[in-house]
């Protein structure tokens, strides 16, 4: 997919996506009605379901044999629970075994090398960080495009070859507080940030995350902009750099100890805004969107439970309960809505900065450029782990 491209077209300012006719509100798990009723959605917006999780019976059958899938993925125990509750009304003789991998070596690293050495850890991997065209190397993915809820997912986020997927999206830009910025006076473009007097002498927190955004806008600008814009970035505006976690920042930013934190997510802005704390999202353009490829492993010995299972994640139903769980935005084609962004306006209409097959060979790059700075500016550091008394 191309490093700028538009999922957002779908998101015009006051353009609304219609369902056509609602689905049977008796026909759907107990779990479902009660996702709906928690985010105040017609049963509407699930029309279409039936097609979507109808799976060829062959596939039900292999997977009562097969009984269970595994599956890596970075989703928390409480967002999990939430759509372990669908799933276990929707396919009660499959047991979906979830393992939360927090880290890339445990996400996709593992899984990799142990394909590399004939053996299978996980049927499901999630979260590839980028480096889906390591597995296509290895001929460790099997394609998609035989599940039947395949075919309603962008061509901007599904792989060529059909090898995996985007099933999950994230904004990281800017959260500000809204006493003392303006929304009229907020930056059109990352390069408006620095001529910004609103981010200038401390009043920018900034999070040692360059992955998460620079890496993004990088890839689009290219090597000069990039390295230029990180100097300046640090010499112009004289930041707070922050020890602190991504949520901490926003919640930095709330209590008016800086004007504003970069990256914040949007899905973690909105619920303190939800609270009372006085903070927004914003985006300058072009927007760093990153993207969570779902896929299967080559030679799974549970490939239809897992064929189900990620089949289900790729339906409304899937979708939104992820949602449900953690406020990811859906990459279904029919729910690019308003109602799955807390801060549609931050992103309507505007470019989109995605990675690239670059990435990991880049993010060295951007990696490097940005610690010269950051260690230079006296930035903290990664915590040391104490060592075990003996």
């Amino acid at each position: 997919m191309p490093p700028t491209t538009s999922v957002l077209r779908a998101l015009a300012i006051g353009a609304a996506v219609t369902v056509a006719l609602p689905a049977g509100a008796a026909d759907l798990p107990k779990a479902t009605e009660k996702m709906l009723a928690a985010l105040k959605l017609d049963a509407g917006i699930l029309s279409g379901l039936d097609k979507e999780l109808a799976v060829p019976q062959a596939w039900v059958d292999a997977a009562k044999k097969e009984k269970e899938v595994i599956i890596y993925t970075s989703t928390r125990p409480k967002a999990w629970e939430k759509m372990h509750g669908i799933l276990k009304e929707r396919y009660p003789f499959i047991n979906f075994r979830h393992e939360e991998t927090n880290t890339a070596e445990r996400r996709w690293v593992r899984p990799l090398a142990a394909f590399t050495q004939g053996r299978i850890i996980t049927d499901v991997v999630m979260d590839m960080s980028g480096s889906v065209f390591k597995f296509r190397d290895a001929g460790a993915l099997i394609p998609l495009n035989d599940l039947p809820g395949y075919k309603n997912f962008p061509e901007e986020v599904r792989q060529k070859d059909h090898i995996a997927v985007a099933v999950r999206s994230r904004y990281w830009c800017m959260s500000y507080n809204t006493k003392k910025i303006k929304a009229a006076d907020l930056p059109k473009t990352w390069d408006d940030v620095l001529t910004n007097p609103a981010f200038a002498d401390k009043k920018l927190a900034l999070l040692n995350r360059s992955n998460l955004w620079l890496l993004n806008v990088w890839t689009v600008k290219g090597d000069t902009w990039g390295k230029q814009y990180t100097r300046d970035l640090f010499t112009k505006l004289s930041p707070q750099l922050r020890k602190e976690g991504l949520n901490a920042g926003i919640t930095l930013v709330g209590i008016g100890e800086a004007n504003a934190a970069i990256p914040s997510a949007m899905m973690r802005v909105g619920p303190e805004a939800k609270k009372g704390a006085p903070v927004a999202f914003h985006c300058p353009e072009p927007v760093p969107y990153t993207i969570s490829d779902m896929a299967i492993l080559k030679g799974s010995p549970r490939t239809n439970a897992a064929k189900i299972f990620v089949n289900w994640f790729l339906s409304k139903e899937g979708q939104i309960a992820q949602y449900w769980g953690n406020y990811s935005p859906p990459s279904h084609k029919e729910l690019l809505r308003k109602e799955f962004l807390f801060y549609p306006e931050a992103v309507a209409g505007k470019k989109i900065a995605v990675l690239d097959d670059r990435a990991e060979a880049l993010s060295k790059q951007v990696i490097e450029e940005w610690n010269k700075y950051w260690i230079g500016a006296g930035g903290p550091g990664p915590k040391k782990k104490k060592k075990k008394k003996n």
